[in-house]
């Protein structure tokens, strides 16, 4: 009864009212709270790893496997090549200077028709070499013209008995030493690079090529088959490059493989090369063995199209190369060991003579003035004699 005497009051809700300036500014802040946090996440997570490992990282990875080999081009190859040995090709001049005693700079010019030939510098002390047909006149001196300018002069010259080689030297110190390369390990259709010089400017000019025939001979009639046991006939042959004179080969990693003789691609073998240089930096000058000899390579005469030789017929038929070249030079080690004409030498010591390994190469890889035991045949007798080599004066 009280209640229904004494109701409760009832209250009228309240409203909170807000203006229009104060709704915006909130908004303001709500969104300048959002982009400040997102900046945080998006840039923190690099920063503090314990935010990346509770937010994650926030990026999506992707693996894709493709391959990708990089081709270089011939091009990029022998660029390489001319960089590695560039500064190991010169050029050969004739003297310009030699002309007059008070030359003016105008004499002094080199032109193309003062160009000989290449030459290549192999020592640090300056030895360098090149071919006879760059330098003929052995008692003239020459220009030696390097990559980066520098003209040297010098009338230093060795030869070679066995080859056309020429060395020369400059003055000087610190060359780059060049490296030779295997012999054995090269193949027919191998690339390589003929590394030449512009001759007006000096700057190296690189000609792709490759190896045509490892054992060629130079041949000019029936003659020519007829070897010496002291002068190395067989050259290299290369896809013709345009036959400079002492113009080097490298392979494409910048090791020579030879010169050109200037004639008919034919490339002086790097072998040759080195075991001359050799006796040059050990005795002063370039000797070689002397058997005294002449002989026809049977195995070479083997893969003629036409030939009388009984099949296996292997060894250096001893035998004259014209009136005036004897089979066995008189008064010479041979003779005095009592070889003659028609005697087929079989072995040098105890190495078969064969294709790859003929009369001359193995009795020029003896040291100098070594003695040899000579395996020959005569008629049906095999006979053993040793011969003291003597050696070129």
């Amino acid at each position: 009864e009280a209640f229904l005497r004494t109701p409760s009051p009832i209250t009228k809700p309240s409203v909170t009212r807000f203006s229009a300036g104060f709704l915006v500014t909130i908004i303001l802040l709500s969104f300048i709270a959002g982009v400040v946090g997102a900046l945080t996440v998006v840039m923190g997570r690099d920063q503090w790893p314990w935010l990346q490992k509770l937010i994650g990282s926030g990026q999506t990875v992707t693996t894709v496997v493709t391959p990708v080999t990089k081709r270089e081009t011939p091009t990029e190859q022998y660029a390489d090549t001319v960089a590695t040995v560039q500064k190991n090709v010169v050029a050969i001049y004739s003297r310009r200077t030699a002309l007059k005693k008070n030359p003016s700079t105008l004499d002094q010019l080199y032109v193309p028709t003062d160009f000989r030939g290449v030459g290549t510098l192999l020592t640090e002390d300056g030895i360098g070499v090149t071919t006879r047909a760059a330098i003929p006149d052995l008692t003239k001196e020459v220009a030696i013209v390097s990559a980066d300018h520098v003209v040297y002069t010098t009338k230093d010259f060795t030869t070679d008995p066995a080859s056309d080689l020429v060395y020369f030297r400059i003055s000087g110190k610190g060359f780059p030493v060049l490296d030779f390369a295997d012999s054995a390990g090269l193949l027919i259709t191998q690339r390589l690079v003929a590394v030449g010089v512009n001759p007006t400017s000096v700057n190296p000019q690189a000609l792709p090529t490759f190896l045509t025939n490892l054992n060629a001979y130079p041949l000019t009639d029936r003659t020519s088959f007829v070897r010496s046991s002291e002068r190395f006939i067989p050259t290299y042959l290369t896809d013709p490059v345009g036959d400079v004179a002492g113009e080097p080969m490298f392979t494409i990693g910048g090791k020579l493989v030879g010169i050109n003789v200037g004639t008919s691609s034919q490339v002086i073998p790097v072998s040759t090369i080195a075991s001359a240089l050799q006796r040059l930096q050990q005795t002063g000058k370039v000797t070689r063995n002397v058997l005294g000899v002449r002989y026809l390579d049977l195995d070479v005469a083997q893969n003629l199209l036409v030939s009388t030789l009984p099949a296996g017929a292997h060894g250096a038929l001893l035998m004259d190369g014209s009136t005036t070249q004897p089979a066995v030079v008189a008064k010479g080690p041979a003779a005095r060991a009592g070889l003659q004409a028609g005697d087929v030498i079989t072995k040098v010591n105890d190495q078969v003579l064969s294709a790859s390994a003929n009369l001359t190469d193995l009795i020029q890889a003896v040291a100098n003035r070594g003695t040899v035991t000579i395996t020959y045949t005569r008629g049906t007798a095999e006979q053993h004699v040793p011969i003291a080599l003597e050696v070129t004066q």
